[in-house]
């Protein structure tokens, strides 16, 4: 009886442990590129930034648009794209777009450039990192990143395999890090209304924490959301202010068939 017994013990234990281990797949199956030339890629995004204090009135700044990449060549190392870009309120661009180094660095008519985008068209390794050859769900990677980027400044980030669809090579991964320092493209200076008096102040950055979620199909970016938090300093010659600042963006690949912005 105490045999059986323990045989029985270890059959489940097995059994146990065999169904904690999770399916693994090639990650280029959701994150190397697949496109044909003439294929449109669409998405709509915004951005929203908000300083937040007892000492003034909130500020709140907004941006959102659409833009659109139709592929001129379908290298998925090299992708090359027409794109057209409006942001509301502002007038209607477009430029020859080539991107290299796994979205790293990105090539606007002519200027290169390192692609500090939080979001995006396509998967970005400046974010994300080289993933691993295989994944599963509830694997992890860790990311430097070694620059300012647009919602953060250099830091540590953790990338959390969340879901895997692999019969749609479709993935949801989850980031989240900390950085220091101003962003790219940061106000290094904020205009506040403090008892109807308009200040010039300086703006010294606390640490930022970052957190979000975003949905990979064959490279391409099909639904991402991300929130960035920091505690900020306002200063002048002869005032100073804390203050609470988060940024959040938030894209989702839309329709592009229509020629029509």
């Amino acid at each position: 009886m105490k045999h059986i017994t323990l045989f029985a013990l270890f059959s489940v234990s097995a059994l146990f442990a065999g169904a904690q281990t999770a399916k693994r797949y090639n990650s280029a199956d959701f994150f190397k590129l697949k496109i044909a030339v003439g294929q449109k890629l669409g998405n709509i995004f915004s951005r929203t930034i908000s300083y937040k204090s007892a000492d003034f009135p909130e500020q709140v700044f907004r941006a959102a648009g659409t833009g659109i990449y139709t592929v001129t060549k379908a290298d998925p190392i090299a992708p090359e794209f027409d794109g057209v870009f409006r942001y509301d309120g502002r007038p209607e661009s477009h430029s020859k777009v080539i991107m290299t180094d796994w979205g790293k660095t990105v090539n606007y008519d002519g200027t290169v450039s390192t692609n500090t985008d939080g979001s995006g068209v396509l998967y970005n390794s400046l974010i994300w990192g080289k993933p691993p050859v295989k994944i599963a769900k509830g694997d992890s990677w860790q990311v430097t990143i070694s620059q300012a980027w647009e919602l953060g400044g250099p830091g540590m980030q953790t990338v959390t395999v969340i879901d895997i669809d692999a019969a749609s090579h479709t993935v949801r991964l989850k980031r989240e890090g900390n950085g220091d320092g101003f962003y790219d493209g940061d106000k290094h200076q904020l205009s506040i209304t403090k008892d109807g008096n308009l200040m010039k102040m300086d703006v010294t950055p606390g640490t930022t924490h970052w957190i979000g979620y975003t949905t990979f199909q064959n490279g391409l970016v099909i639904s991402d959301e991300l929130m960035s938090t920091r505690d900020v300093t306002l200063s002048t010659d002869s005032a100073k202010f804390s203050a609470q600042q988060r940024e959040y963006i938030l894209l989702n690949a839309m329709p592009a068939n229509d020629t029509k912005k």
